[in-house]
């Protein structure tokens, strides 16, 4: 295990690549994230994924394996401090290459257009020649105007780092010319090491040794392996900072970023005491790092748990993602309305409405999902409530005497975790009239107005009743 120092030693390096997970080149690993999630996957979306694995050189060691007389001798004589200077595998095998990914996520506008459009895609599916590129660009151009597109491209070796701002059919031309480019320049795509005890000429005695260092040397790696799954998860949320986790404060960016410095100063530091010369003080070593990826890591839940707290009644901004809006000012006939740019503040407040159906919380002061019903208020216009009435498909604003009316009362439902409990920031929830529980508050499909939307499948044809909550920033996140 301790041979495998010169692989960690590389993979533990901020710019090194071992594998096609680990070394992918491209706008962001964590895009990927973006595209899949963000308002989640819609029955209206469909994924394309273009996928080049190239295979340009692969070194083995062929026929039998022996260590050399010297290196028998010296491990004879002092089999720890052969260990030390020459750990306990060797290289066996190494595999040079590329990889290209290109994922595409396509919205279509309408249930008719997502048929259309996955027929098309369907067409693309299977493996793709050379003959075929000039048909494979023309399909490629074609479903560009079939939706709503988003895309991410990773690579792993090739001359040329793909550009952070690509069209997607200048994507694809990358894709199609990636593999000479590989040609040109390779990278390491798979290293594979084997111990020297399985090697005929080494004593039984040094698997003995060997094994005693074994626990030591597997307790080290896996603290190395948390800490850096860590620092990959705070880059992760990082990449996320301007979409999906605007309710994080910049306090709380700065406690995160103070996680992530500590983090890759265990990680550089671990990774420096991991080598063969230091086999005697594995023991040691594993002692003082395990658990250290746990700790920090409670650390960062702590953080993001003080974050996302919501207390009902608290002013905030309603802001759909999908729209890119939120509530606004009401026009002069007292209905709600939707801006880009200048939203109201919002206050949430449980319901005085309840009887034993509806409300089995009894309105207490706790931001619940299930059986909650609230009120939507807003200090821009105090003494009123947002309401829903008979042949009004547009919420609207009326006097707080409508304060104990079904009309006035809305539901919260979590838009995907039917078994979560409390509201909190990055919940993305659905808020259905209790009067008229068929229709939610909602944006219609321009993205322009207010309205009362179905709450049904359908629905995303009249518009999107998909909510978050904003915090209202103050001058430093601003």
């Amino acid at each position: 295990y301790s041979a495998l120092i010169p692989l960690l030693k590389f993979y533990m390096n901020d710019n090194a690549i071992v594998t096609a997970g680990d070394g992918l080149k491209g706008r962001s690993t964590s895009t990927f994230l973006q595209i899949v999630s963000g308002e989640g996957i819609t029955s209206l979306d469909s994924l394309l994924v273009v996928d080049i694995d190239l295979v340009t050189d692969s070194q083995m060691i062929d026929g039998k394996v022996e260590l050399s007389e010297t290196a028998q001798r010296m491990m004879k004589q002092d089999e720890r401090k052969f260990i030390s200077m020459f750990g306990t595998h060797y290289l066996r095998c190494v595999v040079r290459g590329g990889k290209l990914i290109l994922l595409v996520k396509i919205r279509s506008h309408s249930p008719v257009g997502k048929e259309q459009l996955d027929k098309e895609m369907a067409g693309l599916a299977g493996t793709l020649s050379l003959k075929d590129e000039a048909q494979f660009r023309t399909k490629m151009t074609k479903l560009q105007t079939l939706g709503t597109l988003d895309w991410v491209l990773y690579t792993l070796g090739g001359t040329v780092k793909p550009p952070e701002t690509l069209s997607l059919l200048e994507a694809v031309n990358f894709a199609l010319k990636f593999p000479s480019q590989v040609l040109q320049q390779d990278e390491v795509r798979e290293l594979q090491y084997l111990g020297y005890w399985l090697l005929p000429s080494v004593p039984w005695s040094f698997s003995t040794t060997v094994s005693s260092y074994q626990q030591y040397t597997v307790e080290i790696m896996d603290s190395l392996t948390d800490i850096r799954g860590l620092e990959d998860e705070v880059g992760n949320l990082k990449n996320l900072r301007s979409s999906q986790l605007t309710w994080i404060t910049s306090n709380g960016w700065k406690e995160i970023g103070e996680v992530e410095s500590e983090t890759k100063n265990k990680r550089k530091a671990l990774s420096s005491q991991f080598t063969s010369a230091n086999i005697e003080k594995f023991k040691d070593i594993g002692k003082k790092y395990d658990g250290a990826a746990e700790k920090l890591k409670n650390e960062l839940n702590e953080i993001l748990k003080e974050e996302k707290s919501y207390e009902m009644g608290e002013e905030v901004y309603l802001y759909n993602a999908k729209s890119a809006v939120y509530v606004g000012q009401k026009n002069y006939q007292g209905y709600a309305s939707v801006s880009k740019t200048t939203p109201i503040v919002i206050k949430m407040v449980p319901c005085p409405y309840h009887d034993d159906d509806d409300n089995d919380d009894n309105g207490e002061m706790e931001a619940k999902y299930r059986n909650s019903l609230v009120t939507i208020q807003s200090p821009s216009f105090p003494g009123e409530v947002l309401c829903l009435g008979k042949h009004y498909y547009t919420p609207f604003w009326r006097a707080k005497s409508s304060y104990y009316a079904k009309e006035c009362s809305w539901r919260l439902k979590h838009a995907s975790d039917p078994y979560k409990s409390d509201l909190e920031f990055g919940d993305t929830f659905i808020l259905n009239n209790v009067y008229w529980p068929g229709f939610a508050f909602g944006v219609d499909a321009t993205g322009e107005w207010a309205l009362a939307v179905p709450d049904s499948g359908s629905s995303q044809m009249y518009g999107t009743t998909l909510w978050n909550l904003k915090k209202i920033k103050t001058d430093d996140d601003k």
